[in-house]
């Protein structure tokens, strides 16, 4: 990967292996939105910016010498995705998902964020995950005025957990409100997220099994999607189809059969399950009959 700082704006040269459009889209981060010129506005670290490819270039507006790595690693550009590429075409079982998911890249997103966002998911669908979160950050964040649109930031831990139950009800969260004010406070009381990143992945699991409203799938997301276990394999019903059709033949597997399939997929497995997911989608697998 090689790079330049160019005016404010961070010119990642020579990329492949990136669909801004389906990996903005895919059910993984739900902040980010296309604009009419192509570009997709989204936040790294709570800052705005403007993103756009071009060729085999990626170019992220704006950018200071300061967040030149928070970008690098929210859209994980020093992993070699050509190589997870080939782990999928060269699998005989999975590689019907690469033609309609090559692309697909894993963010590393802030993981008080994640912990919300995927809270709010369960039991939801991508339209209306990206409405709640979007009405909690004008109820809760900072305006920020950015090329001539207002985007509200995350808000803060403390600032949730002083939400009331009703006001988070107001907003379209429903049974999840006291999930997301008792996680909220949990955070804003001292503990650190961060150090589930150097757990083992049965470890930090059950450490966010501990906090309300996450269950397995929704801290798997959270250990996936933010704090770099790439072996983390949410399974929802589009994986839980996907899996049935392609490991086995359309049987359904047992729980055990299932676990010991995904960790035989191997140390990236969670990388390989958003291609999976992506298909699943795609090829609407259980509504084709």
């Amino acid at each position: 990967m090689k790079y330049e700082l160019n005016d404010n704006t961070l010119i990642i040269k020579e990329l492949d292996c990136f669909d801004l459009s389906k990996s903005c889209s895919c059910g993984q981060a739900f902040r980010w939105h296309e604009r009419n010129d192509g570009g997709w506005v989204g936040m790294i670290k709570n800052n705005p910016v403007n993103v756009r490819r071009a060729g085999d270039e990626l170019m992220i507006r704006p950018c200071e010498e300061s967040s030149i790595k928070d970008c690098i690693v929210y859209f994980d550009l020093e992993r070699d995705y050509k190589a997870m590429e080939r782990l999928i075409s060269d699998d005989p079982r999975l590689n019907i998902c690469l033609p309609c998911a090559e692309g697909i890249r894993v963010f590393n997103q802030d993981p008080f964020e994640a912990l919300i966002s995927f809270i709010i998911s369960a039991n939801n669908n991508i339209k209306r995950i990206s409405g709640i979160i979007e009405r909690l950050c004008r109820l809760a964040g900072e305006k920020i005025c950015f090329d001539g649109e207002e985007i509200y930031s995350f808000p803060s831990p403390e600032r949730i957990a002083d939400l009331s139950i009703e006001e988070l009800k107001n907003i379209g969260t429903g049974y999840r409100a006291p999930y997301i004010k008792a996680s909220a406070k949990r955070i804003a009381d001292g503990y650190d997220l961060e150090q589930l990143r150097f757990m083992t992945l049965d470890g930090a699991r059950k450490e966010l099994l501990n906090f309300p409203g996450v269950g397995p799938k929704v801290a798997d997301c959270i250990l996936l999607f933010s704090l770099g276990h790439t072996d983390a394999f949410p399974v929802d019903v589009w994986i839980g189809r996907a899996m049935k059709e392609l490991y086995f033949d359309s049987e359904q597997p047992t729980r055990a059969e299932l676990k010991n399939t995904i960790e035989s997929i191997g140390k990236y497995s969670g990388i390989l399950q958003q291609y999976i997911f992506f298909y699943a989608r795609s090829a609407e697998l259980g509504k084709r009959h």
